[in-house]
């Protein structure tokens, strides 16, 4: 009858006005809860990032080695770039292990090599070491002291690289096969206008003809580097690109090799009085403390 219908209408009037409520109720906590997420996230950060040379990392292991505690509550985990960025296997084991803000900081390191990550338990040591050379595979252990037995043989590993900091204008290619200094090495200079700023018709043919010396500068280093890699006198295990590394992969194409290549995210400036700080850069393990 009239009299149900109405009341069913009210009903339904009600209950949609509560679920409308309830959904702006809803939102509102949502919206709170992300701004709350991103206050948290912003106040989340590294204690410290730095770059350690080479030379002082055998210093930093022997501190870390040093290390003890009576209830086994030092956690050492190596991790592959692969299972870093996926978050499988060891990772995500490792994962488990550790308080929530060091979770965070750890998705938010970036590293094409892996990490190894030396943790106590009771927090009084979070630290986090990017290697040069990538780790070959992972492992977790917790024990009474750190196990860095894996970053000393990763650091004092024998390799042959191919270096290429490639810039438009000047490039320099070497073979380095101890780590500290160039075998033999080449710096390749042509001249690249600079990048225009005024707009129009001559703009575009200015970056045409930039373009060209690019072109003309990426040729000039693809022939040194084929002449390079063909005569070299040591098996090239790794090709290590740095600098303009879209310059330098063009470089690389038409390149017929089936040499690893790795990108390192360094200062590639080409010293002409030191051209080995490039080494020193390239081979630097980044440091982090959570």
């Amino acid at each position: 009858n009239e009299a149900t219908a109405k009341r069913a209408l009210a009903a339904k009037q009600e209950a949609e006005e509560k679920l409308k409520a309830a959904n702006i109720k809803i939102e509102t906590l949502t919206h709170q809860l992300e701004e709350k997420r991103t206050e948290v996230s912003e106040e989340i950060s590294f204690t410290l990032i730095e770059e350690i040379a080479p030379s002082q990392m055998t210093s930093y292991i022997d501190q870390l080695s040093s290390i003890r505690s009576d209830h086994d509550s030092l956690i050492t985990a190596y991790i592959t770039e692969k299972e870093m960025n996926l978050n499988v296997g060891t990772s995500k084991e490792v994962m488990k292990e550790i308080d929530q803000n060091s979770q965070y900081l750890l998705q938010k390191i970036k590293s094409d090599t892996g990490y190894a990550l030396f943790y106590d338990r009771m927090q009084m040591v979070r630290e986090v070491i990017v290697p040069a050379i990538p780790f070959e595979r992972s492992s977790v252990e917790t024990a009474s002291s750190f196990g860095t037995g894996t970053l000393k043989n990763n650091l004092t590993k024998d390799i042959n690289v191919c270096i290429l900091a490639a810039h438009a204008g000047e490039s320099l290619i070497g073979i380095s096969s101890d780590k500290t200094g160039f075998d033999e090495d080449m710096i390749i200079r042509s001249s690249v206008k600079a990048k225009h700023t005024k707009g129009g018709f001559s703009q575009r043919r200015f970056e045409r003809l930039r373009d060209e010396d690019i072109d003309h500068h990426v040729e000039k280093v693809r022939n040194a580097l084929k002449n390079m890699l063909e005569h070299a006198t040591v098996e090239i295990d790794r090709i290590i690109i740095c600098g303009d590394t879209v310059l330098a992969n063009y470089i690389l194409e038409n390149i017929d090799t089936d040499i690893p290549v790795m990108e390192r995210n360094i200062d590639a400036r080409i010293e002409k009085h030191d051209i080995d700080s490039i080494i020193r850069s390239i081979f630097s393990c980044r440091r982090y403390k959570l």
